[in-house]
């Protein structure tokens, strides 16, 4: 019985981390855009 319990729990900690690499491979964070959002150096 507790190698069934354990075997779940780990079960489930695999299948959660190997949900959340797939999300973070098709959907990277995105990256903010390399320029400032107000250029005010000519006024």
């Amino acid at each position: 019985m507790v190698r069934v319990l354990a075997a779940l729990v780990v079960g489930v900690v695999l299948a959660i981390g190997a949900s959340v690499g797939v999300v973070n491979v098709v959907a990277p964070s995105p990256q903010p855009p390399n320029k400032p959002l107000y250029n005010y150096g000519n006024r």
